[in-house]
């Protein structure tokens, strides 16, 4: 199928709950240790290690996921968490509240109890990122600003997972996306992305979704042109084949922020 014509992540076929159950929340579901305890081990390392600190965070992720947000509540007293549709905002209070029908995370909550050798305090942990989290903001991709009207400050730590190469319809736009969640960053901040190397859809139910394609040789020039300087790289091949999305290989990078650079238009 001609890729141009897979849905975009914000069409209203895509159902954020549905997405989150699919590929991040089923324990059963045979990626869910590279999309999950990968990201889970990455952090806790990165966080543990004291190598990222700061006072705020703004996460900007696929969905409305929370697993990443748990290692990040012991390190960051506020964070602001970005959704790109109202109905990814109204699932992501829905856990805040504790709401019925709310997505499930306690597979990840408990997996990071593991990593940390505390396996009793799963539900600590989520608690503890519903405390953190002291604002819930839209980014409109159909707006120069995505943030209008809302004005956030810049912030110690940029934390995104899977959601660049999905917003973004082609190599421009994704360094343009780059830029603008760039410049919510102060200088000498870190910015925490995860990725997928050459991965071209995704599923969810019956559609498929675009997924921009690209490369470490990109990934590299586009984060040097949007002002950072790479801390650290890790590349993790894939091993289990899907139908449901393809990528040959995830991405973790922690980069710091050295300098403002001037937008460029999408």
């Amino acid at each position: 199928m001609d890729s141009s014509l897979h849905k975009d992540y914000h069409d209203e076929e895509l159902d954020p709950k549905v997405l989150v159950e699919t590929y991040f929340c089923d324990d059963k579901y045979h990626l869910i240790e590279e999309l999950v305890d990968y990201p889970l081990k990455q952090l806790h390392e990165t966080f543990s290690a004291g190598r990222v600190r700061g006072d705020t965070l703004i996460d900007i992720s696929v969905g409305p996921t929370v697993y990443h947000l748990l290692s990040a509540s012991d390190i960051f007293k506020e964070i602001i968490v970005i959704e790109f549709s109202d109905p990814s905002i109204q699932e992501f209070e829905k856990w805040l509240k504790k709401d019925p029908g709310a997505a499930e995370w306690s597979y990840a909550a408990k997996a990071l109890c593991d990593l940390e050798g505390n396996r009793e305090d799963w539900q600590v942990k989520e608690d503890k990122v519903r405390r953190a989290v002291k604002q819930v903001v839209k980014w409109d991709v159909s707006k120069d600003n995505p943030l209008d009207p809302v004005v956030l400050p810049q912030v110690d730590c940029v934390l995104s997972l899977w959601v660049l190469h999905v917003i973004s319809r082609d190599k421009e736009a994704y360094r343009s996306n780059l830029r603008k969640l760039t410049s919510l960053l102060n200088i000498g901040g870190h910015l925490l992305l995860f990725g997928a190397f050459n991965m071209t859809y995704y599923t969810i139910g019956e559609h498929k979704f675009f997924i921009l394609p690209y490369d470490e040789t990109f990934l590299r020039e586009a984060l040097r042109d949007a002002g950072y300087i790479i801390e650290n790289m890790d590349v993790l091949p894939s091993k289990k084949g899907c139908d449901m999305l393809d990528y040959d290989h995830l991405v973790y990078v922690i980069a710091r922020k050295e300098r403002e650079v001037l937008q460029c238009p999408a």
